[in-house]
């Protein structure tokens, strides 16, 4: 997003104009915390520390550790405000091209805001999705057997057409051996080598989403149908065994299971939101 904001700064530096285009707000007071220090202003627009870094780093000067190169730089900004807004009482800002490259600019802005609130907005969920211990508590007893066991898996894994993986899963079902089947994918794999396939023993926690449900109804010995993924992922597995490990308690897998639990709430409450927020929304797709 860097590149983003480098592009969009170039845009406005091209055209000689620092702004987004509409008229100034002249008695917009600045956030001091963020912008830093107003270091002038040209008919009330503040022109700030951030402005003058801006410049700087894409000069190649860095911070603002050199005093003639900031105002050189601040006297370039000022000069090219001043330009700025005689050019908007001209009118000049109506120009075709350049409104062109501004809404090419905000978008990117646009863009770069939504992406960076995103997880802001995910944290303020997860924040709200609190677990509590007779929750957690609850569910470590309704699966107990589940999380005290392990078990272990291989694996052929496969992205993208699902055509090279259905033709696995046929040899398969005819009799052919797993370890036959999974190594053909790795034509050059080295002598002595643990098998890529082999997983070792997975705890509850570490089963990929897609596998729930299928892989609790495996049996030792067993192996999966063709497993659909999210992003054209397919797998096949083979439970080799599975074993119940005493020492896992609750007290062991507690934290385990509040971040599990406050996920799932997170992400209901995320869907509940976005439907909330649908639906007391006004939404056009013009045709």
């Amino acid at each position: 997003m860097k590149k983003i904001l480098v592009s969009l700064i170039a845009v406005f530096l091209m055209a000689s104009l620092v702004s987004c285009g509409e008229k100034r707000e002249a008695n917009k007071k600045p956030d001091d915390d963020i912008q830093g220090k107003v270091l002038a202003t040209v008919n009330g627009v503040p022109i700030t520390e951030n402005d003058v870094k801006q410049i700087l780093k894409r000069v190649g000067h860095g911070e603002m550790g050199n005093p003639e190169a900031t105002q050189n730089v601040l006297g370039t900004i000022v000069r090219n405000e001043l330009i700025y807004q005689q050019s908007v009482e001209l009118g000049l800002d109506k120009n075709p091209e350049y409104r062109r490259k501004i809404y090419e600019a905000e978008a990117q802005l646009r863009a770069f805001q939504r992406q960076e609130i995103s997880p802001l907005y995910r944290e303020y969920i997860k924040n709200k999705a609190v677990v509590t211990d007779p929750e957690a508590r609850e569910y470590f007893e309704k699966n107990s057997k589940r999380i005290q066991t392990k078990f272990h898996v291989w694996q052929i894994f496969d992205r993208g057409k699902e055509t090279r993986i259905t033709e696995d899963y046929k040899d398969l079902k005819n009799g052919k051996p797993f370890e036959k089947v999974a190594s053909r994918r790795f034509p050059n794999l080295p002598k002595g080598m643990k098998a890529p396939w082999d997983l070792g023993d997975l705890y509850w926690f570490q089963i990929p989403e897609p596998w729930q449900g299928i892989f609790d109804r495996l049996e030792p010995g067993q192996i999966s149908d063709i497993i659909k993924g999210p992003n054209e992922r397919f797998w096949v597995i083979k439970l080799i065994d599975k074993t119940v490990d005493p020492k896992i308690t609750f007290d062991t897998e507690k934290g385990k299971i509040i971040e599990v639990l406050q996920k799932q709430k997170a992400d209901a409450l995320y869907d509940t939101m976005l439907s909330q927020m649908r639906a007391k929304s006004k939404i056009v797709f013009p045709k």
